[in-house]
Formats: C-alpha cells, structure tokens, sequence
C-alpha cells in the first residue's frame, strides 16, 4: 500500500491537470480505507523515496487526522480510524522529527501536533517522555532541532494542568541548550530553545488567575538561571549580516518581555540585570541600525529569513526592543530604570523613526512597526517624564 500511495502522491504533484485530478480523488477515497494513515506515515519516512512525495506524505497525513481520527470533532469524516493504527501511527511518526531534511521534519511535527490535539496526553503520555528525551539525549543536532519544533507546535494548545508536569522537566533542558558553547550548538538550535521557552511563558496568558498564580509561583525559580542568559546575550548589538546572532537576540527579547509581563514581582532584583542589559543595547544598537538600514545602499535590502520564512534581521530585533522598552517605561516600578536618561531616550526613540525617502514609498510592514513603536515609545516617555 505504501507504494501505491506513493505513486498516487507523486501523480497529484503532475503537470497534467487530468492526471493531478484522477490522483487527488484517490487520496481522497484512501481516507476511508484502513492502513492509509499509517501507509502515509511510512512514505514521509521512507528515505529512498523522493523529498517532496515524503514531505507531501506527511502534509495528507495531517489532513487525514483532522479528518478521520476523532469522532464528533472538528472536520470528521467517517470511518474513524482504529486504536490499533492510531497507536501504529503514534509510534512511527516522532521518528520524522530527527530526518536530516528540515522540512521533513517540520511536516511531521504539523503531524504530531494535529493528533496531540485529540490524544496528548491521555492516550500519548509518552509523547512528553520522547521529545524531552531527544533534547537530553542529544542524539544529532536534527533530533533535537526536529523535537524543539515540535514542541513549539504542541505548546501553544496545552492544557493548564499539563504544564506544572512539562516545564520542571523542559525548561533545565532548554537552558543547557543556550548555555552551551557555540561548538555544541548553532545559534539556530540555541534560538529554537528560546523559542520553545517562549511558547511556555504565552501559555500564562490564556490560564485563568488560579491557576496562572501557581504556575507562575512554580516558573520564578526555574527562570533564574535564564536571568543569565538574557543578560549575557543582549551585551552587545548583533552583526546586521548575520542572522543567527539576530535571531538569537529577537526571540531573547520576546522571553524577556513576557517575563516582565508575568515575573516582573517575583522575579525581584534578580531581573533588573537583563533588563539593564536590554537597555544598554537599545542605545548602543542605534548606530549600527542607521549605517545598516538608513544608509544610501540600504533601499534594495532583502532580510534574510529562516528556512519557515521569519525574518532574522537588524530591524526585527529593534521592533522587538522597543517592544520591550515599552513596557518597562509603561511598569509602575521597573520606569525608573530609565528614569535618569528619559531625554536620551526619547531622543533615540525618535533617532529609530528614520526611514529613507525609497523606504517610506514602499511603506513595507517593518519599517511600519517600528515606526510604531518608536512613537508609542516616545509619547510613553513624555508622560512618564510629566507624571514624575
């Protein structure tokens, strides 16, 4: 069955509309027959067969979760598929996540998160067991990248009482990752940790009081150590042509401001160190972004993205830190951190409205936002300033 599937993927990628059509009815008509979804799962695995049928595999097999795995949810179309295949399935598929091919690896993560939906964690407790694992164990670099996207994918749907079970075990494994010396791991793998971590801390936003209180009160001591961290990777501005170094220092900034947003009390004194940190480079990045973003050469620039398509440049980690500088001059108690320079600030503040006149005609959604937020900011700093 796996090569017949196979084959009838490889016909709806065709040229030819009657022959893409003929094999797209096919697919179809395969979701109401037994063993597809496991014979899916086979083919995104399968190494000899061609990288776009693989990942192509594994985009239908989502799809036929959504569609046949749960009785009265979502989209369902009979038949329901069996226990047996669903724990078939189960099995297999958390192998995608180490393929040496990213998008491969990302496909089966889309996977794994469409039946986490349903089955995570009553019926795949192990689930949690093999992705930390994989990040303990460091088996290869795509292993652990493979399971730091994937839990990315799932933790944005977590239940409030799975997460007191997740995080003690997950966060000292995250912080190894971006501890690590850059010979162990990229600054890619390093800013998926991060990533993953924030992921964690969105989920304090959709709890109720209750329970966001205690899982915030079992959060503050396993965020100390990332104080450090913070600190240690907002010291100095990033080079604007290379985007690891600014992919690291934007998904370091979105943690701390939601850091402050849910931490900034029970943190205490430990959490002004980063945050002076974050406050330093909001000064000291301003001359590096005006010769690379303001300059004469900068109006045909194309900012380089990662291989799902976010953009990992100068000006993104800037939007970000002047994100993050809002909420600190809108805190009650954190302002005064900058209360001493408010006019240097406003000053830099209205220095990031710069754009070039090329700029301003494409009006693109970067050049916009912090555009933005550098006048929030500025007009934020005026009644800080006002008010005392």
């Amino acid at each position: 069955m796996e090569d017949e599937i196979a084959r009838v993927l490889e016909a709806s990628m065709s040229p030819d509309e009657a022959t893409r059509v003929n094999a797209e009815q096919q697919l179809t008509q395969g979701g109401t027959m037994p063993g597809f979804g496991l014979a899916l799962v086979r083919c995104a695995l399968n190494q000899l067969c061609a990288p776009g049928t693989r990942q192509l595999a594994a985009v239908v097999l989502k799809k036929y979760v959504k569609e046949h795995w749960q009785e009265g949810e979502g989209r369902f179309f009979p038949p329901q598929t069996n226990d047996d295949e669903k724990e078939a399935i189960r099995t297999l598929l958390p192998n995608g996540l180490a393929d040496p091919l990213p998008k491969i690896r990302t496909a089966c993560g889309m996977a794994i998160a469409t039946v986490a939906t349903w089955d995570w964690p009553q019926q795949w407790p192990q689930l949690t067991t093999q992705l930390v694992g994989a990040i303990r164990e460091r088996r290869s670099e795509d292993s652990v990248v493979g399971a730091l996207r994937c839990l990315a994918m799932i933790l944005g749907d977590m239940d409030e009482a799975q997460v007191p079970e997740i995080l003690p075990a997950l966060l000292p494994e995250l912080a190894a990752i971006v501890a690590a010396d850059s010979a162990v791991y990229t600054l890619a793998l390093k800013r998926r940790a991060l990533a993953v971590l924030h992921a964690c801390l969105l989920t304090l936003g959709v709890m109720s009081g209750a329970r966001q209180r205690a899982v915030r009160d079992l959060m503050t001591p396993l965020l100390q150590p990332w104080l450090d961290l913070f600190t240690s990777a907002l010291a100095t501005p990033p080079a604007p042509s290379d985007p690891g170094q600014c992919g690291l220092q934007l998904e370091t900034l979105r943690c701390l401001t939601q850091v402050v947003q849910y931490f900034s009390k029970s943190a205490g004194e430990a959490l002004l160190t980063p945050l002076a940190s974050a406050a330093r480079l909001f000064h000291s990045i301003a001359p590096v972004y005006h010769a690379s973003m303001i300059g004469t050469d900068a109006d045909d620039y194309e900012p380089p993205r990662d291989d799902e398509g976010e953009t990992l440049s100068l000006d993104s980690v800037v939007s970000q830190l002047l994100e993050l500088i809002m909420c600190i001059v809108e805190h009650p108690r954190l302002r005064s951190l900058l209360a001493n320079g408010a006019e240097d600030t406003i000053h830099r503040a209205i220095g990031y409205m710069c754009m070039t006149a090329a700029q301003e005609e494409a009006w693109e959604v970067r050049y916009i936002l912090i555009l933005a937020r550098a006048t929030i900011l500025t007009d934020a700093c005026f009644c800080s300033t006002l008010t005392g």
